[in-house]
């Protein structure tokens, strides 16, 4: 599938494939690549061929094939299990949740499920009952996490995009190891109610990882839009996101940083790209300037505790529905840490944790009323090899994991906890032949200004070449 989702949709538009066609060569890559890659963990082969059948062809993605994450949003015919052996033998969903009933409505072809670590909780993807997820890039690391699965899927030409979720960074580090698109929207625009007002605290974000800036656009025109129970609704005029692609990028000034808030920096080469992408910018006309974050961006441990506590009550929530407790073997060790948490904490400690996330979000606004857009890296080191980081096993310790996932990706979380628009742009690659993800950032509600930008850098520095270099290594010569 060498054509994005919006360039699949146009030859379904205009009668040269049929949606059938799209999903069946979906279906052939899945069937091919998964053995070496574990990125699907579940298939609907038959309601993905029965909904080609019967899709519009004038819907804006029509017959594009599609994968869902294995966490938060039910699928009608899927089941979801958050990659928990003790959620296994929960049945599949009868009906589809909100936005997955968006999906269908813009003519996405769902195939299945792709896999991710234990309740979406690690910036790695090898969950013990679903087994890891290798980057196809090199199968002896990591496509990062949560939405691991997504981004092997995407990047090695399964589908042209799927669906992915951010909490701390689990749509952005995974597209930087990845090479790949990924864009967490301003909270708010896409809305996970009615069941839910928020997911992870707060923290939450619903989107997807994309090859190109135009997809992920895309894909915000048409899952954008409040439900009843959306607690920070935004609006914006139809059309908004896909003319950003389109528009000419306006002078900005842009606050640049290589520091993590807390103080870590980058390896040589990815503090490099992020420099090049600076360059690249004042060539163009921006003004780029250093940003450092206020001390109360160093977040990571109060915004933990926020999701941790949120994956102990899904754990509460899940024993009224499983009908037991779990058994010591089917969480795994950072899910049962997170049981602990939940069991200790009070709510005024709760409370207090969303207080501090709410401090460090006026002082964000504050230090970035001067720009216009942040430019800094998505990760602090270069994709990790798989079993770097223990989250699962008796060897599991707390401070030691939060050590080893904030020192790969300490740049992301913070703006999960400000609501701010987040973009990771795969600008670069390592001496080594692996990706490099440049993280752009602008105030709440401005996301056409990052596509806008986005776009600009896919024109001026693309990355399409290296994908299709990577899809040939996978696919029958002469198929990218």
């Amino acid at each position: 599938m060498a054509l994005d989702a919006v360039g699949l949709a146009a030859l379904v538009q205009r009668g040269e494939i049929t949606p059938l066609e799209l999903t069946e060569a979906a279906i052939e890559r899945i069937d091919a690549l998964n053995p070496r890659l574990n990125a699907v963990v579940e298939t609907d082969y038959a309601g993905a061929r029965e909904a080609a059948l019967g899709v519009s062809l004038a819907a804006p993605l029509a017959g594009v094939p599609f994968l869902a994450k294995d966490m938060n949003i039910d699928v009608a015919g899927l089941h979801l299990s958050a990659s928990c052996r003790w959620l296994a033998t929960l049945p599949a969903a009868s009906v589809d949740a909100p936005l997955a009933a968006r999906w269908r409505r813009a003519g996405l072809s769902i195939l299945g499920r792709t896999n991710t670590p234990e309740f979406a909780g690690e910036f790695v993807t090898e969950p013990t009952w679903r087994g890891s997820t290798q980057n196809p890039w090199d199968l002896t690391r990591s496509p990062g996490g949560s939405s691991g699965g997504a981004a092997a899927a995407v990047a090695s030409g399964m589908v042209p995009l799927a669906h992915g979720t951010d909490s701390g960074g689990s749509i952005r580090v995974p597209a930087a190891a990845c090479g790949l698109v990924g864009f967490k929207p301003s909270r708010g625009w896409v809305p996970v109610g009615p069941w839910h007002d928020e997911l992870a605290g707060g923290l939450d974000s619903e989107h997807v990882l994309a090859r190109t800036v135009r997809d992920t656009a895309m894909m915000l025109e048409v899952t954008s839009g409040a439900e009843a129970t959306t607690r920070y609704p935004l609006k914006q005029s139809a059309g908004t996101f896909l003319a950003a692609v389109g528009a000419a990028a306006v002078p900005l000034r842009i606050g640049m940083t290589l520091r993590a808030p807390g103080g870590i920096g980058p390896v040589e080469e990815i503090g490099a790209a992020v420099e090049r992408a600076a360059t690249a910018l004042r060539r163009a006309g921006h003004t780029v300037v250093e940003f450092h974050f206020p001390a109360s961006a160093n977040i990571g441990e109060i915004s933990a505790q926020v999701w941790m506590i949120a994956i102990a009550e899904e754990i509460d929530f899940y024993r009224g529905i499983v009908g037991r407790d779990p058994k010591p073997d089917e969480l795994e060790a950072l899910t049962w840490a997170c049981v602990a948490l939940g069991k200790r904490s009070t709510s005024v400690d709760y409370v207090h944790a969303r207080r501090a996330m709410t401090t460090a979000t006026r002082d964000m606004v504050d230090a970035c009323r001067e720009f216009d857009v942040l430019l800094l890296p998505t990760t602090a080191a270069l994709p990790v090899r798989t079993g770097q980081i223990d989250g699962r096993t008796q060897a599991f310790d707390l401070e030691r994991w939060g050590r080893e996932s904030y020192g790969y990706a300490p740049y992301t979380e913070i703006f999960n906890v400000t609501g701010q628009p987040a973009i990771s742009l795969p600008l670069a690659m390592s001496r080594e032949g692996l990706p490099i993800g440049v993280q752009l950032v602008a105030p709440m509600g401005e996301d056409a200004r990052l596509l806008t930008l986005a776009a600009w850098f896919e024109r001026e520095q693309p990355w399409q070449h290296r994908l299709a270099d990577l899809r040939r290594r996978f696919l029958p010569a002469g198929e990218v």
